[in-house]
């Protein structure tokens, strides 16, 4: 990720969504490391070149209706097609649920 720096070389990092320490007792923490205004649109293109170099597989149009569980590990999931509505399985060694967080249901 191309992190914003401060002048003298460190990623750049604000404060964000009430974050503070000492369990609330201290000043606010800055622990939200960011790229100017664009963090979401660089972690978007920097995910997306990384899995260009290992072949991933990316199901875009597919609503994920549950995981896969084996031996209390994923193993993919079982998820819907929204364009013709067809149920898939999609085993896999590893998987990632990305998601906006309002939308978080795994």
């Amino acid at each position: 990720m191309p992190f914003s720096r401060t002048e003298d070389g460190k990623i750049y990092q604000r404060a964000f969504g009430g974050q503070s320490l000492k369990f609330g007792k201290g000043r606010q923490a800055h622990r939200c490391c960011c790229v100017a205004d664009r963090t979401g649109h660089s972690i978007l293109h920097t995910s997306y070149g990384r899995s260009l170099r290992y072949d991933t597989s990316c199901f875009v149009e597919y609503f994920a209706l549950d995981l896969l569980i084996e031996n209390r590990e994923c193993r993919g999931v079982i998820a819907l097609c929204i364009e013709d509505g067809s149920i898939h399985h999609i085993r896999a060694k590893n998987t990632v649920v990305a998601t906006g967080v309002k939308k978080l249901f795994f």
